[in-house]
């Protein structure tokens, strides 16, 4: 099930966290001071809108991967005819390509981007003036996990690396075992084994 994917249910809680963040932002700006203060939480505003957009994109895109995996080529298929039938479909009068459009088909979506965002919203929502907003221990924690939960992935890999690289130098050299497994002595004129000289006649 889809919904049942830890990656996916990640993404989604980031994105809410962030929304929230947002909107607690959006609502600082509008009641701040000073002219400063406004602009410094605006711009939080404007990084967790888009930290939100960034997530949410990055789960349909997850969804759409985990589905194409799950039915292999006819999904490829279905995808076909579908864009073929909207090529063949006038677009009506109201449907415009906007400036918007344009800017979001822009902005670069990969999780290393969204992680980084979080990270300096968490820095700079810290360092503002008065009490910190109440979904930023949310964020941390958020934060912390996805760290925690990617870091063991290089440890089974340097062990298995360290495996291959013990068997390798333990692995005998292609050859050694004609160089050190004597051969069998030929046989005499008439099927007798020949015996080693072992010195002259006596």
């Amino acid at each position: 099930m889809l919904d049942a994917d830890p990656r996916s249910q990640m993404l989604f809680q980031m994105g809410q966290c962030a929304y929230r963040l947002g909107m607690a932002f959006g609502a600082a700006a509008e009641g701040a001071g000073t002219h400063a203060e406004r602009l410094e939480h605006f711009q939080l505003f404007e990084r967790c809108s888009f930290a939100a957009r960034m997530s949410i994109a990055l789960e349909l895109r997850l969804r759409r991967e985990t589905r194409a995996e799950a039915r292999g080529g006819a999904y490829a298929e279905a995808r076909e005819h579908e864009d073929e039938a909207r090529d063949e479909r006038d677009p009506p009068e109201t449907e415009r390509y906007t400036e918007t459009d344009w800017e979001r088909e822009r902005e670069s979506v990969s999780l290393p981007l969204l992680l980084s965002t979080l990270n300096s919203i968490a820095v700079d929502a810290q360092a503002l003036r008065g009490p910190p907003p109440a979904e930023l221990p949310t964020l941390r924690e958020l934060l912390a996990r996805v760290k925690s939960d990617a870091a063991p992935t290089s440890k089974p890999q340097a062990a298995r690396l360290r495996t291959r690289l013990a068997a390798s130098a333990t692995a005998p050299v292609p050859g050694t075992f004609a160089l050190a497994s004597s051969a069998p002595p030929p046989a005499g004129r008439h099927g007798l084994t020949l015996r080693r000289a072992t010195g002259p006649p006596r």
